[in-house]
């Protein structure tokens, strides 16, 4: 009984800590507003089993974005670090980035301007690519980590252009395929390229590729890997053949929203400090914001090869 009572006041103490709260209530928030808001969609969903919870694909991607903009507010001197020494007011950009966040999370919940929110997430990722990631990778060759950022950010920043693509359907077809296309090769790609991830590097926690050991609670952890690496290689390949494509990217995508369920949710109810928390808060947004962008790119592919190119489903 003691035991119980101490370990819930750890609990209490960390998830009040301002760094763990507010990204935890802004991203559990955001989630449930926007499984209700997609409510009709997620019951009119293809009778496909896999493509039950692709129209979810937005409700992620808002709820991750929505956890790291309380990050960014939180956390804005440690994260202004992080901007690039030649840019002026690091700081307001920090603010200005988690500002971002929350309003591009608000426009996917709510479901209003979503080509503008959509196309702007897209530059914003690309940015984040171009002015930090890349020039990082660049300058530490060497070291694999260093490489998984701008592979991971340029997903996001695919998922922002499928998303775009899909609203703008209706009045450029041809250029929603062509990005659709463009997204499919690079998703098939970064699959390939985590799953080898995954394989080589077994260590680590599974899925989105990280330099964080294995969780110690999980049973078999080397088996985990191996099985998370071979899956994401299965649907990358999957994904350059176009039959396959839309299947592959969303079962992908609920792969990576199991992990998210099985690993991630307990490792936040089981860590004891504050640092742990933020770390497993970013481990379940980071893994949920992955898989939101495999289920937005799916459902461009699946309407483009389809032919379905329809009426956006949201006003703008």
């Amino acid at each position: 009984m003691q035991a119980s009572l101490t370990f819930s006041f750890v609990l209490l103490h960390t998830v009040m800590d301002p760094a763990v709260f507010w990204p935890t209530v802004l991203g559990i928030s955001f989630l449930v507003a926007g499984i209700f808001t997609y409510r009709q969609d997620l019951l009119k969903a293809s009778s496909r089993s896999v493509f039950r919870l692709a129209s979810l694909g937005p409700v992620f991607i808002a709820a991750a974005l929505a956890a790291f903009a309380g990050e960014h507010f939180t956390a804005a001197s440690s994260l202004a670090q992080m901007v690039p020494k030649w840019l002026p007011a690091r700081l307001f950009i920090a603010y200005f980035v988690g500002a971002a966040h929350l309003a591009a999370a608000l426009s996917l919940v709510a479901r209003r301007y979503i080509r503008w929110s959509s196309f702007f997430l897209a530059l914003m990722f690309a940015l984040f690519v171009l002015l930090l990631h890349l020039p990082n990778a660049v300058e530490h060759a060497a070291n694999r980590v260093f490489w998984i950022f701008p592979a991971r950010e340029t997903t996001y920043a695919m998922g922002g252009l499928a998303l775009f693509a899909t609203e703008m359907s209706d009045a450029w077809p041809n250029a929603s395929r062509s990005i659709s296309a463009m997204a499919r090769i690079w998703t098939a790609l970064v699959l390939i390229y985590f799953g080898t991830q995954n394989v080589l590097y077994p260590q680590f926690s599974p899925g989105v590729p990280d330099t964080r050991p294995a969780l110690p609670w999980v049973p078999l952890p080397h088996l985990t890997a191996y099985i998370t690496g071979i899956l994401l290689m299965a649907f990358g390949i999957a994904m350059f053949l176009r039959k396959y494509a839309a299947s592959a990217g969303a079962s992908a995508g609920l792969f990576m929203v199991l992990l998210t369920v099985v690993l991630y949710i307990p490792d936040f109810f089981l860590a004891q400090t504050v640092p742990e928390d933020v770390t497993a808060v970013n481990f379940f947004f980071d893994t949920l914001l992955f898989a939101g962008t495999l289920l937005v790119i799916a459902t461009a592919i699946s309407r483009s090869e389809s032919g379905q190119i329809g009426k956006a489903q949201t006003a703008s």
